[in-house]
């Protein structure tokens, strides 16, 4: 049995919806590490899905991987510059690199795409205050 078999079998390789709900409930659990092991695969199956790559950066930078957490944060934005998970979540990123401008940068795009607020904007905004959770 080939190796791609088991892996394929292992991570239902053939269903993106069940990679992706997987990852999501991966994610809910804070097991950052199965969750990244899934969106990987999940993002050689649909990759042009801008929110397969956010999860993905966003499990890699809860795992510590910061400078590869960038890269798909990158690759996200780069499929849909406004998606606005990728923005808040790379917005906290650059407050962890200490990378304030950048972070402000993200807070300021977030709050052209939402007039008047949204979720993603006031969880920036207080990442950026130092009064979220980090």
């Amino acid at each position: 049995m080939s190796s791609s078999f088991v892996f394929s079998a292992k991570y239902g390789k053939t269903d993106p919806d069940k990679l992706y709900s997987r990852a999501l409930n991966f994610i809910e659990q804070e097991r950052f590490f199965e969750a990244k092991k899934v969106l990987k695969a999940y993002t050689k199956s649909k990759p042009e899905d801008s929110y397969g790559w956010t999860l993905y950066a966003f499990s890699e930078r809860k795992l510590g991987g910061l400078e590869k957490a960038k890269g798909l944060y990158e690759k996200a934005l780069s499929l849909d510059a406004d998606n606005k998970a990728a923005l808040e979540y790379q917005g906290e990123l650059f407050v962890e690199l200490e990378m304030p401008a950048l972070a402000q940068a993200n807070l300021e795009k977030l709050n052209i795409l939402c007039p008047n607020s949204c979720e993603e904007a006031e969880q920036l905004k207080s990442f950026i205050a130092g009064t979220a959770v980090k």
